[in-house]
Formats: C-alpha cells, sequence, structure tokens
C-alpha cells in the first residue's frame, strides 16, 4: 500500500514547523543574559540604563515637580539622563493648578535640576490651560519654562501660536517670545 502525501498530512507539517520555528525564538529571545553581557551591550557613552524612574523634587516639606519615565539612560561624563516617554508635573502654579508636561523623549540633568523635553511636547494646567510645542526647557533653579520652537497656547476661547515661550513659575506669567497671532471666539 502506497502512501501519498495528502493536504491533511502538508498543513501538520507546515503547523509543527511553525511551531518549532515559534519556540525557536522565544527561546533565542528570552534568554537571560549575565549582567558582564548586559554592560557589553550598552552604547559606550551610557554607564547605566534601567526601566523606570519616579523622582520628585522638594524644597523643604515643599513638593516643587515631579519627573517620570518609562525608560532611562545615564551619560555619566556628561552628567546627564536621557528619558523616554516623560512625564512631569509642576505642582500649585497659582490659578493654573497643578501643570501636567508629557514628551516623548527628554534630558535631565542631575547636577542643576533642569530638564529638556522633545518631540510633541504637551504641557496641560490644570485650570484649562494648553501648551503644544517640539521642544521645551525646564530651569530648574530660575523656575523658568522656556522654548525656542513654534508654539500653540489655547485657552477658553482663545488660541494664540508663535515662535518662543516664556513661563515664569515665580511671576505666573506666559510671555510668546515672537510671530504671534491670537485668535479669539466667543467675545
Amino acid at each position: 500500500m502506497k502512501k501519498s502525501i495528502t493536504i491533511r498530512n502538508l498543513l501538520l507539517i507546515s503547523m509543527l514547523g511553525m511551531l518549532l520555528a515559534g519556540a525557536f525564538a522565544v527561546w533565542k529571545n528570552f534568554v537571560s543574559r549575565s549582567p558582564e553581557e548586559l554592560f557589553r551591550s550598552l552604547p559606550e557613552n551610557i554607564d547605566i540604563a534601567f526601566g523606570e524612574v519616579d523622582y520628585t523634587e522638594t524644597r523643604g516639606e515643599r513638593r516643587l515637580w515631579r519627573l517620570q519615565a518609562a525608560r532611562v539612560a545615564r551619560e555619566a561624563r556628561q552628567q546627564k539622563v536621557q528619558l523616554e516617554d516623560v512625564r512631569m508635573t509642576l505642582y500649585q502654579q497659582g490659578e493654573l493648578g497643578n501643570v501636567h508636561l508629557t514628551a516623548y523623549q527628554g534630558w535631565w540633568f542631575p547636577e542643576t535640576g533642569n530638564v529638556e523635553l522633545m518631540g510633541e511636547v504637551h504641557v496641560r494646567g490644570d485650570g484649562g490651560l494648553e501648551l503644544f510645542c517640539d521642544q521645551l526647557f525646564f530651569d530648574n533653579k530660575a523656575e523658568l519654562v522656556f522654548s525656542e520652537s513654534p508654539v500653540r497656547l489655547l485657552a477658553e476661547g482663545m488660541e494664540t501660536t508663535g515662535v518662543g515661550l516664556e513661563f515664569s513659575l515665580l511671576q505666573r506669567r506666559v510671555v510668546i517670545l515672537d510671530q504671534v497671532h491670537a485668535r479669539f471666539s466667543g467675545w
């Protein structure tokens, strides 16, 4: 009796092959590496990297700001920390309430406490004010937020665009620096 290859046999063989390929991929990607191998796999300028950071800056009993990031890599020689998927909160900003910032990436400078955010930066105050830009810098000592990129500021009944921005946390004042255009509705 001669056995012929049927569609059912071909299907069984292909399913077995896919199962073996999937098992090999899982095994190859989830094999644990030694600490030495992990260290050697870091880029040359990075001395430590880890999954998440949650840092709160305080002065005395007062919380000033909180910085969170999904991925972190520290560059010791340049004394800066690379951040990905960044969230930042500036606490108690008067009528703005707490101010929440998000960005795709950024840099944190632990020596000064300064933070630079880049990539679809979105700022939202509890009081309804919203800001959109590509780059934003927070000067911790001066308590100043500024940008040199094009900005879009939204508030109830107002949309303002321009280039560059300064937001003084001490004076609670926002200034758009150049090419200012404002559109009002409902006035």
